[in-house]
């Protein structure tokens, strides 16, 4: 609330008051309230309409507006009706055409503002759960499910186009002596600063994801295994250079890399690729190790 509204409203209350024990007038008690109604009315649309900048205006966006463009008419007009064209002598109340319209447009407006708004809440609710499900919170990278959905199309695609596909499974050193030495809030900065390094250096068709805990996954679309290495092998030299840098601790990372065949399902492989990655932590850690896949026949 704004400092115009802040002064207006107990202005409003007093006239209200006023007009109400002082010297009685039905007429200019009505005004007061439809002006404050009225501009209730504005400041929700106005407000919700804002919302919606971004050009993602939905059925509620719209709803909202035209009841409160309704609403705000239909209570100007009282306004209007009360301080120039009202009979004195005549109550505010009275059975007459101009209010019985003026309280059926005013109900109409108002049952129409609340669904609107009770439909923006459930397109907040249901935005919130997709995003829950598309994106890791703590990285902002994909999730797993929604990773692994893209995987899938990845490799149809590939399938379709005969173009060559790669995927690097990663996993960070030893992350749990980084939880217990220096804390989790820690080990979170840690998998953030990892997400952030590794997604500047991705080409804009690659896809990387957090698979769980300290464990990702990138897939390259038109890549060989042998770029795909050669790539991931700058991400770790550059981690190097960041560690001393940075005030927060560095992990290394180990990767295995496997190329997708003309019969690969996503299962078969992701598991060479993680059969890759685990070679490459029992020779030593921080290093990348290619997939000795059984297939002789790529994609392309």
């Amino acid at each position: 609330m704004g400092k115009i509204e802040r002064l207006a409203l107990p202005v409003a209350a007093c006239a209200v008051l006023y007009w109400t024990v002082v010297d009685p007038n039905e007429n200019a008690r009505a005004a007061v309230m439809s002006s404050v109604l009225g501009y209730t009315r504005m400041a929700t649309g106005w407000t919700v309409w804002n919302s919606g900048a971004n050009g993602e205006r939905h059925y509620g966006h719209w709803l909202v507006n035209v009841a409160a463009g309704v609403g705000t008419a239909v209570h100007g007009y009282r306004v209007v009706q009360c301080i120039f064209f009202a009979d004195p002598t005549a109550s505010a109340l009275e059975p007459t055409a101009s209010n019985i319209g003026f309280v059926s447009f005013g109900i109409l407006s108002l049952l129409l503002l609340s669904i609107g708004l009770v439909m923006l809440v459930n397109d907040s609710l249901v935005n919130h759960a997709r995003r829950l499900a598309t994106v890791d919170e703590l990285t902002g990278l994909l999730a797993r499910r929604e990773l692994l959905s893209r995987g899938e199309a990845l490799i149809k695609a590939a399938r379709l186009s005969r173009a060559r596909l790669s995927v690097a499974v990663i996993d960070l050193d030893d992350f749990k002596t980084i939880n217990d030495r220096y804390g989790h809030p820690a080990g979170d900065r840690v998998l953030r600063n990892f997400a952030k390094e590794v997604s500047r250096r991705l080409g804009c068709t690659d896809v990387f994801g957090r698979l769980g805990g300290e464990e990702f996954a990138i897939f390259f679309p038109q890549t060989a295994s042998e770029q795909a290495a050669e790539l991931i092998g700058t991400i770790q030299s550059s981690g190097h250079r960041e560690q001393t840098r940075e005030h927060d601790p560095w992990c290394t990372f180990s990767a295995g890399i496997d190329e997708c065949c003309v019969n690969d399902t996503l299962s078969e492989l992701i598991s060479r690729a993680d059969a890759a990655l685990y070679r490459a932590k029992r020779k030593g850690k921080g290093r990348v190790e290619l997939a000795k896949s059984d297939c002789d026949v790529s994609i392309a």
